[in-house]
C-alpha cells in the first residue's frame, strides 16, 4: 500500500466516523459540526486521490472555519448544557485519535516527499487536521465540562477564550 492509499484510507475511516456522528448528533450545531468534518474528509480523500494519479492538486482555504467558532461561542454564552451518553465523549475521543494519528503521518509524508508540491500538500492536510483536532477537543470537553468541572468563585480561568 502506497502512502497516498494509506492517506485515503485514513480520511474514509475519519469520514465515515463522522458522518455517523452526525447521525447521532443531540444539537443541531453539532450536527452541523460533525457533518462539515465529514466533508473535509471527503476533500482530502479526493486530493490524495488525485495525487495517486499524478493529476494537479491543491487544497484550498475554508470560509466555514468561523462558523464552527460561532457555535462553540454560542454554547459557551448558553447556559444550556448538550445531553450526550458518557460513552459518547470516549467516541468521540476516538475521532481525536484519528486526527492525531493522521497529523503525524502526513506530516511524516511531508517530510519524506522529494517533491516540493506534494510536501506542502501534505503540510497544509496536516494543518487542517489540527484544526479538526482543535473542534474535536472542544466538543469533548464541552460535553464534559460537567462531569470535571465544580463552578467555584475561588476558582477561574483567566483565559477568555479557554474552551476556544
Amino acid at each position: 500500500m502506497n502512502i497516498f492509499d494509506q492517506a485515503m484510507a485514513l480520511e474514509q475511516e475519519g469520514e465515515s466516523l463522522y458522518r455517523q456522528f452526525a447521525l447521532e448528533a443531540p444539537d443541531r450545531g453539532m450536527k452541523h459540526i460533525f457533518t462539515w468534518l465529514a466533508d473535509q474528509e471527503l476533500k482530502h480523500y479526493h486530493i490524495f486521490q488525485l495525487l495517486k494519479a499524478c493529476k494537479p492538486a491543491s487544497v484550498a482555504e475554508n470560509p466555514e472555519l468561523q462558523d464552527i467558532k460561532d457555535i462553540f461561542d454560542g454554547w459557551k454564552d448558553s447556559d444550556a448544557c448538550i445531553q450526550v451518553k458518557t460513552t459518547q465523549a470516549e467516541v468521540y475521543r476516538r475521532a481525536l485519535d484519528i486526527e492525531k494519528k493522521s497529523i503525524s503521518v502526513y506530516e511524516s509524508y511531508a517530510n519524506q516527499s522529494a517533491d516540493e508540491h506534494q510536501k506542502g500538500i501534505f503540510f497544509t492536510v496536516a494543518n487542517e487536521e489540527k484544526r479538526h483536532k482543535w473542534i474535536v477537543e472542544n466538543i469533548i470537553e464541552f460535553i464534559t465540562k460537567p462531569e470535571i468541572w465544580v463552578e467555584n468563585a475561588e476558582f477561574s480561568h483567566l483565559d477568555p477564550d479557554y474552551y476556544l
